[in-house]
């Protein structure tokens, strides 16, 4: 039940705010964010067992992110490709950003449920491939948890309006945003996604923050760029004991992805 939050051109220092929480099964083994040695100018995390990855960025200003759609009650495959090579694809390609959804839309079967996330800081670009619909983010508040971008669950009309109201003040708290991310209210029982989970479970994961017993939120990743094409990149790990460690990242972006 992944969330990634968007604020485009929305701060007077900053044109994109991009922020997101990785929710996976605990025993997934993975790599906090770092440069890749076999990608030098790809920051990301990495799944250590399909070898993907869920978000990341280039030194070129390439950026993608996905999360799992959830818009049917069918069963997942087993079977399909990950949906962590959708993003790697990108980061590593050169295709731009309309070219490359459409040359995921001829793949789209290939894949479980997902939303994808691809663009640059002045442009990102949606897909949803169980409603095979792509669209250009206009400017201003965007969010998409597992149904597809902007649905109106709890969570996402939360963070929408939190991030709204952090973006009017003049400075960026980072760790005001690492709390919004954190925020462990589930949502209303009448209020919950209709999903077929356990009444317990579906609570659970209604909240932005998640913790069950085998699965919850195992990162959030904050991106900032400012207008000057200045990357502050941080990353909050989470063990299920509760214990955190960040990673952070400065860079000026060497060209522009348009």
């Amino acid at each position: 039940m992944c969330l990634i939050s968007m604020q485009l051109s929305q701060h007077a220092s900053y044109k994109l705010i991009l922020v997101a929480n990785r929710d996976e099964q605990y025993d997934r083994p993975s790599l906090p964010a770092h440069f890749w040695p076999e990608h030098p100018d790809l920051l990301a995390g990495k799944d250590l067992r399909d070898h993907g990855t869920w978000l990341g960025i280039t030194k070129q200003g390439r950026i993608a992110a996905v999360t799992n759609s959830y818009l049917t009650t069918d069963q997942e495959s087993d079977k399909k490709l990950s949906r962590g090579n959708l993003v790697m694809d990108y980061l590593t390609g050169s295709m731009g950003p309309a070219d490359y959804l459409e040359r995921i839309r001829q793949q789209r079967s290939d894949y479980n449920g997902f939303n994808l996330i691809v663009g640059s800081s002045d442009r990102l670009h949606h897909y949803n491939n169980i409603l095979d619909g792509c669209s250009v983010l206009p400017t201003g508040s965007h969010a998409v948890s597992n149904a597809t971008l902007d649905t109106p669950w709890p969570k996402v009309t939360r963070t929408k309006a939190a991030m709204a109201a952090l973006t009017r003040s003049a400075a960026l708290d980072e760790e005001s945003i690492f709390r919004i991310m954190a925020d462990l209210t589930p949502a209303p029982d009448d209020q919950l996604p209709d999903l077929p989970l356990p009444l317990p479970i579906l609570r659970a994961v209604s909240a932005n923050f998640i913790q069950t017993e085998r699965y919850g939120t195992r990162s959030t990743t904050l991106i900032l760029i400012d207008h000057s094409d200045w990357v502050t990149f941080v990353e909050r790990s989470y063990l299920q004991d509760g214990t955190s460690s960040d990673v952070r990242f400065n860079f000026r972006l060497l060209a522009e992805e348009k």
